[in-house]
């Protein structure tokens, strides 16, 4: 099991990032486990009706991705986030190639937090989130 960066081992310019591809059984579990079945989510007729090429991504799935960046690449299972933001930029859909970013921007020595820019890319270079995350780091 990893443990993570300590405090004094964080610098502001860290990063790491890693790839995943939201294939149909991951977008079908985060239906299932959430319990949202909206048309623009399961009907690829009716998101072409709303604009989009097909059914598009949960954007919270993208949010729930910045769980392992923290937990397994920036720091590493060494935090708890305290908050995040989140701004949902562009869609996806099931079957991107995803890239999850995060690179340290600030560190707060008093509270141990660190914020952390996050972005996530769909098929190499089109931006589809950005974000601050906030965590505290507790070893």
């Amino acid at each position: 099991m990893k443990q993570g960066k300590s405090f004094s081992e964080i610098a502001v310019g860290d990063s790491d990032q890693f790839e995943v591809v939201v294939d149909e059984k991951m977008h079908s579990d985060f239906s299932k486990l959430f319990g949202d079945f909206s048309p623009i989510h399961t009907d690829d007729e009716f998101s072409l009706k709303m604009g989009f090429k097909k059914r598009i991504g949960y954007a919270f799935l993208l949010t729930g991705l910045l769980s392992k960046l923290y937990g397994e690449h920036l720091p590493g299972g060494s935090s708890i986030c305290i908050k995040q933001e989140a701004k949902f930029v562009k869609p996806f859909y099931a079957g991107d190639l995803l890239r999850v970013s995060g690179e340290v921007i600030r560190k707060i020595n008093s509270t141990k937090l660190v914020e952390i820019k996050t972005e996530i890319f769909r098929n190499a270079d089109e931006k589809v989130f950005e974000g601050l995350g906030f965590v505290q780091i507790i070893i």
